[in-house]
């Protein structure tokens, strides 16, 4: 999805003055760029402009008449485009009463410097196309993660990849520069890397693409079956080659067999995840270790369904008795069963918690359960609460 931010990150706007801004204006979704170069007279009352549109003008039409400005802005706003960008060349006239239907309407205004409107058009629907045709891989993919079939998995890969390789590899990137422009020069510049590393490691690599997929990028490499410290070394080199392409977060996944291509995947998206949350340049599914296990537990449906039994067992039983019981439980699920620390973030003694715990086991039927075994399964009930990627 294409928005009046990505549009106005555009390099042929050099720079942009909010003129009225709306609540929520630059998420606003952009269908289509148009030029305004007439008046309403002529062409029906705006009739040609479509709701979604991105309005780029200067008004020169006008010649300065205050009156022919003014309405020419309330029918456009009345169209109900998505926003309005002025050049400021030719000085353009916005009234009061323009600039009050323009907040009324949520549509946003702003001034600028820059290209030509129609280089202006032609870089914000370039972006609009190649947004549809990345849309198209990106539902090819969330077919392929949607479950896990060994032949739809190959068939996907071959369909986005050309991949016929024994095993296939996912890097998952984004770019620290958070607009749609950004994630798209550097799918460029990554598609580069990609050309230039199958070309170097032409006897292992067997095939190679990129594309978007939501706010991420993917680089696939599907490999021949290469000795396992030559693929060590080709990944590395790969990871190096996109770090020095541009400020990108990444996510390594394992490389996997083909059939098992979604899993690389998932794993390349968790480690991206992690990635960003912590400002690393690049992590590694290996490296996730207790974020892997959180990652992987959150594919399973009946693991959180059984999770949260257990935590609304506990929850409950504090509802009706005033009992924390729920809260001393997810702290020593946070302190790995340390009772001292759990005692520390919770402000109480140590034998409180034991006491609570005691009391946690019996909620749960589980009253001869050992404290090791216990804190092993609340460790289990609270896996999700407990993962730092998704803290505030």
């Amino acid at each position: 999805m294409i928005t009046v931010a990505d549009i106005l990150a555009l390099p042929a706007f050099e720079q942009v003055q909010p003129l009225v801004l709306c609540e929520g204006a630059e998420s606003r979704e952009v269908h289509n760029v148009g030029i305004l170069d007439c008046a309403p007279d002529k062409d029906g009352g705006y009739e040609s402009y479509i709701p979604g549109e991105f309005i780029v003008t200067n008004l020169g039409f006008a010649h300065d008449d205050p009156e022919l400005s003014e309405r020419s802005l309330l029918v456009l706003i009345a169209r109900g485009i998505s926003g309005i960008a002025l050049k400021k060349a030719y000085r353009p006239i916005v009234s009061d009463r323009v600039r009050a239907a323009s907040e009324a309407a949520g549509v946003p205004m702003y001034l600028y410097d820059g290209g030509y409107h129609e280089v202006v058009a032609y870089q914000a629907l370039d972006l609009i196309r190649r947004d549809s045709e990345q849309s198209d891989k990106g539902r090819i993919m969330d077919g392929l993660l949607s479950g896990h079939d060994p032949h739809a998995a190959r068939a996907a890969l071959y369909e986005l990849a050309g991949a016929t390789g024994s095993t296939v590899q996912c890097i998952a990137a984004s770019p620290k520069a958070d607009d749609e422009c950004s994630l798209y020069a550097m799918l460029d510049a990554m598609t580069v890397v990609l050309a230039e590393f199958k070309r170097d490691w032409d006897d292992v690599v067997e095939a190679v693409f990129a594309f978007r997929y939501h706010g991420a990028l993917l680089a696939l490499v599907s490999y021949a079956q290469p000795p396992a410290g030559v693929r060590t070394r080709s990944e590395s080199d790969l990871t190096m080659r996109l770090l020095a392409a541009g400020q990108v977060h990444l996510g390594v996944g394992e490389e996997t067999p083909l059939s098992d291509g979604d899993m690389s995947v998932r794993e390349a998206l968790a480690a991206l995840k992690t990635a960003q949350v912590e400002g690393d340049r690049v992590v590694c599914w290996a490296d996730l270790h207790h974020d892997a296990f959180r990652a992987a537990a959150n594919e399973g449906r009946l693991f959180w369904r059984t999770a949260a039994l257990h935590r609304a067992l506990l929850e409950e039983h504090d509802d009706a008795h005033g009992t924390e019981l729920a809260a001393t439980a997810e702290a020593v699920a946070r302190a790995y069963g340390d009772l001292r620390l759990a005692a520390e973030a919770l402000h109480q003694h140590p034998n409180t918690v034991r006491y609570r715990l005691r009391k946690a086991k019996d909620v749960l039927g589980m009253p001869d359960s050992p404290d090791r075994e216990f804190a092993f399964l609340l460790g289990l009930v609270y896996l999700d609460y407990t993962n730092p990627l998704l803290q505030p």
